[in-house]
């Protein structure tokens, strides 16, 4: 077999003497490509960087500090063996060296972040080329978080003085009472329990990947960092956004999370409201106008080709003479709702047609959704009688975004239930 861990995406680690050596050998068999970082530490440098506290020198300590304060350019990892207590919000903070193994996932999950930050900027510059000044998450209105698990006794501690601190929290026992809850309210965050190996086998016994799960929806999960979760459980935490370890004390951890619900909350992406200037949205169905569309796939393509993201665009398209049926659109577009993540711009593009714009999504992901869609549709009595035919599209290189969006509307369409 060829040696493929060239491929392997790499990792600059600050860490001298042996353990340099510990460090890389537990990044590598994570599956990432470690390298010693050079007498002074670059900042600005693409490559996600690794400091170990334990043997890093306090000038190294001192430079970091400082490029903190003027903000971060590149991914950074605290690897914090010895709780040192340094935190820093724009910052992986890792405390074993057993934990290194996660890194990779967890690097992409800040990825994934750092996309979902960027569709927010990007949408809010759309709207304000319509003219819509994009709103602000007040800070008198409390974040919701959607718990999900089986009420643990970490929980039941937790959940009062989260309330006391202004963070309102619904929990669901089970994956079909996330579904039920996501698909009629709005939350900041998912608090995923994973503090014992009972709540970890009963959130996996759905099947269904974290990212398809919860949507897309921002997930902190709650670990007991003196204990190793199970392997089942390695795949969850790697889609994790924040990792918060509840062995700590119970203010500090409370502080956390009403820290980064309220963070997340200021994250959401704007989405078609009634009152939205006339043109933006369509009034039928409540979603976004071509014309919005059109103008911000410019922008996602440009963000697309900068990161070297995969960007998609599925449209689904009913045939048939209920096309034009008012009631059954409005319908379609309801049960679309849930099934779309925050960063997914769904708009009418003509009538019966809707278009779908999904950043960080592969042409297989998109196929994935198109299945989801039709698994709902069909529980759907008013609409399990339509005739809804898909067709996905990758954006590559030579792609604008009217060429990009006419590919989406021409050719072949396949029906849904062959998805």
């Amino acid at each position: 077999m060829p040696d493929l861990t060239y491929m392997d995406p790499p990792i600059e680690v600050a860490a001298t003497g042996v353990r340099f050596k510990i460090v890389a050998a537990r990044l590598r068999s994570g599956g990432m490509r470690p390298y010693a970082s050079g007498d002074a530490v670059d900042f600005d440098a693409s490559d996600p960087l690794l400091i170990d506290l334990a043997s890093v020198s306090k000038a190294v300590l001192e430079t970091c500090h400082k490029a903190c304060l003027r903000g971060l350019t590149r991914r950074l990892i605290i690897l914090d063996t010895a709780d040192a207590g340094l935190f820093l919000s724009d910052a992986l903070t890792v405390r074993r060296d057993r934990d290194l193994g996660m890194l990779k996932g967890r690097l992409s999950a800040m990825a994934r972040r750092e996309a979902r930050s960027m569709e927010v900027a990007i949408r809010a510059e759309t709207a304000q080329a319509f003219g819509i000044v994009a709103s602000v998450a007040s800070p008198d209105e409390a974040p919701e978080l959607l718990y999900l698990g089986q009420s643990s006794p970490i929980f039941l501690s937790l959940e009062n003085a989260l309330r006391a601190g202004g963070v309102s929290v619904t929990a669901a026992l089970s994956c079909n009472m996330a579904s039920d809850y996501l698909s009629t309210r709005r939350f900041s965050a998912a608090l995923v329990d994973m503090t014992s190996a009972s709540e970890c086998s009963a959130l996996l016994s759905g099947g269904s990947g974290p990212g398809e799960m919860l949507n897309g929806l921002p997930i902190l999960a709650l670990v007991d960092g003196d204990n190793r979760p199970p392997d089942d459980a390695q795949d969850l935490l790697s889609h994790a956004d924040e990792i918060i370890e509840c062995q700590d004390p119970e203010p500090d951890v409370v502080k956390r999370i009403a820290f980064l619900a309220r963070k997340y909350q200021a994250l959401r992406p704007a989405r078609p409201m009634a009152s939205i200037t006339r043109g933006v949205g369509d009034d039928m169905t409540g979603l976004y106008s071509s014309a919005f569309l059109a103008a911000h796939l410019e922008r996602q393509i440009d963000v697309a080709n900068q990161r070297a993201d995969a960007l998609s665009v599925m449209t689904l398209k009913l045939v048939g003479e209920h096309r034009s049926d008012v009631r059954l659109l409005d319908r379609l577009a309801t049960c679309l709702g849930p099934l779309l993540r925050e960063t997914d711009c769904a708009a009418v593009v003509e009538t019966g047609t809707i278009a779908v714009s999904m950043p960080l999504t592969s042409y297989h992901g998109a196929v994935q959704l198109s299945k989801r869609i039709a698994e709902a549709i069909a529980e759907v009595d008013e609409l399990a009688s339509l005739t809804l035919n898909w067709r996905v599209v990758e954006k590559r290189n030579f792609h604008t975004a009217k060429a990009l969006l006419e590919a989406a509307l021409s050719g072949p369409f396949m029906r849904l239930d062959a998805a």
